[in-house]
């Protein structure tokens, strides 16, 4: 995945633009669907991000940055492909990778009929349907890939593309049939970076070891991390608004704490440099950067402009999301 295309799916899985959310019924007896993060599997994820959309568009700061990138025509579109599923109204987003797999999960208001007759219609062949404990799943081809729809009554929908399996993990989770199998914030290293990083409407995560690249990230961080989670907060105590991001890098940092908060304050200073996180106003925060160091845990605390944030992303990532929302 591009650095463009994971600001992308990161965006989509936070905004929307002001739409009214009809209201969804209570959640069937027999399938506990909330949180939803809660129904991604630990084994084998990759990355997550969860959002709560509908809070998010609460706040102007987060809409200020959104509306340069994603107008309402793009959504309405979006909702119409996807059988009526306005992930604007969404209370709760999740999107998970996994090795060959994405599993997003929307609780949301959604006519079981109408998103199931959207699957059919954007699939070139459907090859089976089933219903179990009043979950209705089909899957196919769509395009060049291998997707399958969960519709969970009128309470919310999952979406798995790629090879198939943590859908299943997350129906099972939902009918309570997991008891020995853990969630994957309910699992360390990410229930840790969990707990500290705290409650936000946006959360980033991503469990080590990190290789490659990556491994590199944040003058050489990443590659004793055990995990890195984010998270991104409205605020409303600036003229405009402002976005708080938190970053938690969790690792037995232990007698090397200070060491590694300088380094991360070193990495964060190359990062900063970077055109790309110039584009986005990264290099002119509103307040901070601020850098704590625990035996386990470093934390990075900065202030965005949400106007020059959206500009940035406007420019960064527009064609990648107009791919994202043609899925």
């Amino acid at each position: 995945m591009t650095r463009r295309e994971a600001l992308a799916l990161l965006l989509l899985s936070a905004c929307g633009g002001g739409a009214k959310a009809p209201p969804a019924s209570a959640p069937g007896p027999s399938l506990k669907l909330s949180p939803a993060v809660a129904l991604v599997p630990a084994a084998g994820l990759s990355w997550l991000v969860e959002a709560r959309p509908r809070e998010l568009l609460a706040h102007p700061a987060l809409l200020l940055a959104v509306a340069r990138i994603a107008p309402d025509e793009r959504w309405d579109a979006f909702t119409r492909r996807h059988g009526g599923v306005d992930l604007r109204a969404a209370t709760e987003l999740v999107v998970a990778g996994f090795p060959e797999t994405v599993l997003s999960i929307a609780l949301a208001f959604v006519d079981p009929a109408r998103v199931e007759a959207a699957f059919r219609a954007r699939a070139l062949a459907v090859d089976a349907r089933a219903v179990e404990g009043g979950v209705v799943r089909a899957w196919g081809t769509v395009g060049m890939a291998r997707e399958q729809v969960a519709i969970f009554g009128h309470e919310g929908v999952a979406l798995e593309q790629g090879r198939f399996g943590p859908l299943r993990a997350a129906e099972y989770f939902a009918e309570g049939k997991l008891h020995r199998a853990r969630p994957a914030l309910g699992a360390d290293p990410l229930a840790r970076a969990a707990s500290l990083l705290g409650d936000a409407p946006l959360r980033a995560f991503a469990p080590g070891p990190f290789e490659g690249g990556w491994a590199r990230g944040l003058g050489g961080l990443l590659r004793a991390a055990t995990a890195v989670a984010g998270s991104v907060t409205p605020e409303d105590h600036a003229p405009h608004g402002a976005l708080g991001l938190r970053v938690v890098l969790t690792g037995a940092w232990g007698d090397d704490a200070l060491a590694a908060a300088e380094r991360l304050r070193a990495g964060v200073d190359v990062l900063t440099s970077d055109p790309l996180c110039r584009l986005l106003g990264l290099d002119r925060p509103l307040d901070g950067p601020r850098i704590r160091a625990g035996s386990d845990a470093l934390s990075l605390e900065i202030t965005l402009d949400p106007r020059a944030l959206g500009e940035g992303l406007h420019t960064a990532t527009g064609a990648a999301i107009d791919e994202v929302m043609r899925l």
